[in-house]
């Protein structure tokens, strides 16, 4: 596999290319859809809700803190903001949240890549549906561990859904993938090469990321197999 350059000159704002449509996702859906774009959205950071959880439950372990904070962000940030006549028009309608009507794309140009959806890929002579994030995430030891590791981890996965979330005034492009388990999936070769077994599945509750983020990887499959 690959991180290869692109003949494509997009603009990191994204533009849906093929297979457009719109799609009446389920309300849990576009909720995870939501709560990624709000944890990855610059304007929002400054909203800690983290901490308040922190305070409101001192004894909570951070899991159950990070268990609290994906719970409850949604409905505090929207109290939060709506409480708040200051704010920005685009943090207003992110509190709002989404249309559950969702534009939804087969092919995105977006980072000079071309990206498609596996079952795009699948009508084509090339592939585009190989997706990798560098993503920073907490690792517990176990349940009762309260000092987790902060470290950033390569995730490598497969495009399924293209979508454009509606938030009336703007719309937020997210792939939806399915990642491979960055433990037992991903392993170095002695030569150096990343070698990703696309059959061990995970982390299927986090399927999203913001378009922005994605690198465009190739998947080669192993000659000795």
């Amino acid at each position: 596999m690959g991180l290869p350059s692109s003949c494509h000159d997009q603009a990191k704002v994204g533009k849906g290319t093929r297979g457009y449509n719109v799609v009446t996702m389920t309300r849990h859906d576009v909720s995870q859809a939501h709560l990624y774009i709000l944890d990855n959205t610059t304007e929002v950071l400054p909203y800690t809700h983290k901490k308040h959880v922190r305070e409101t439950h001192p004894k909570m372990n951070m899991m159950r803190v990070l268990q609290e904070h994906n719970k409850t962000f949604i409905n505090w940030f929207r109290q939060t903001i709506f409480a708040d006549n200051s704010v920005s028009r685009r943090l207003t309608l992110l509190a709002i949240g989404p249309n559950l009507n969702v534009p939804t794309w087969k092919g995105y140009d977006i980072n000079n890549y071309s990206f498609y959806t596996k079952s795009q890929d699948d009508k084509s002579s090339v592939q585009n549906s190989g997706v990798s994030v560098d993503a920073d995430s907490d690792h517990f030891c176990g349940t009762s561990d309260n000092n987790p590791i902060r470290a950033s981890m390569c995730y490598y996965g497969i495009i399924q859904e293209i979508w454009e979330v509606d938030y009336t005034a703007f719309r937020v492009p997210i792939f939806k993938c399915q990642w491979v388990n960055g433990t037992t999936g991903v392993h170095q070769d002695p030569l150096g090469f990343t070698l990703v077994d696309l059959s061990k599945v995970a982390y299927m509750e986090e399927p999203f990321i913001m378009a922005e983020q994605a690198k465009q990887v190739f998947y080669v499959d192993d000659p000795c197999n």
